[in-house]
């Protein structure tokens, strides 16, 4: 496993796809984040409430 850096389009890649329904397996099956990151990640967001459809996403 390597240690590469994410850029901030490809967290808000991540995170359209958990507010569209996409687990986390879906979400490394894509390539786009590794399951433990993505499964961090959505703890974060979950808490932040970035998930919820009411908050459009920030620009």
């Amino acid at each position: 496993m390597s240690n590469r850096s994410f850029e901030m389009y490809e967290y808000r890649q991540v995170l359209v796809r958990m507010r569209q329904g996409d687990s986390d397996r879906q979400i490394a099956a894509a390539r786009l984040m590794g399951r433990g990151k993505a499964a961090k990640l959505r703890r974060v967001a979950s808490a932040h409430g970035w998930l919820e459809a009411e908050h459009p996403p920030a620009r």
